[in-house]
């Protein structure tokens, strides 16, 4: 018997998957049963584009706290990272995926109960920052508001005002970097911001 052919995968619209998927899937089934039962725990944080240091030092605490070797983590992140991330890309369904799973590792279920047990959650996380990044790349984002309620007593020009005034911070994206712009509101504009938010989310 020769060769078995490429296998083709739904995640990749029909393109074959990778060679060495299924046996690095597979790895799963070597670790503690608790670490596998766990593993979104570190395979969640590991979906960006890249590790930070803190969470560099996640994986070497999980695969000390199981004593797993590091390299099976570290194939087994792998290969369920590629899943999940091209089934994302593409809105891919969990049972889709599912299949996908099982063409790769059709002697392993419980590979396939694992992964998909944190797929959707992750996937709506993985869409929402490709859309954040998709608006950043072409203008400002606004990603965050921190708001103060204070009181202005008087000024130079009058006294016994007693006026509430918000102090309103913006935090927003700039590129790649992280800004913030400080605006007071007083109550009719904020009135204003109101009804506007009203109209926009129906």
């Amino acid at each position: 018997m020769g060769e078995p052919g490429p296998i083709p995968l739904s995640c990749l619209r029909g393109g074959a998957a990778p060679p060495d998927l299924g046996d690095d899937l597979r790895r799963m089934l070597r670790l503690p049963s608790e670490a596998a039962h766990a593993l979104w725990q570190v395979l969640a944080p590991s979906l960006a584009d890249k590790l930070t240091k803190e969470q560099e030092q996640l994986l070497d605490l999980f695969c000390a706290a199981y004593r797993i070797d590091d390299d099976d983590l570290a194939r087994v992140l792998k290969a369920c990272r590629f899943l999940v991330r091209e089934g994302a890309r593409i809105d891919l369904p969990a049972q889709a995926l599912g299949e996908d799973i099982d063409r790769v590792c059709p002697d392993a279920p419980l590979v396939k109960e694992l992964l998909l047990a944190g797929y959707e959650t992750a996937k709506a996380q993985l869409r929402h920052d490709v859309l954040r990044a998709a608006l950043a790349d072409h203008g400002n984002l606004l990603i965050g508001a921190k708001w103060r309620l204070d009181a202005v007593q008087a000024t130079e020009q009058a006294t016994g005002l007693r006026s509430p005034v918000a102090l309103l911070t913006l935090v927003y994206r700039d590129g790649p970097e992280t800004k913030r712009l400080t605006l007071q509101v007083l109550p009719d504009m904020m009135g204003e911001l109101k009804g506007i938010c009203e109209q926009v989310l129906g």
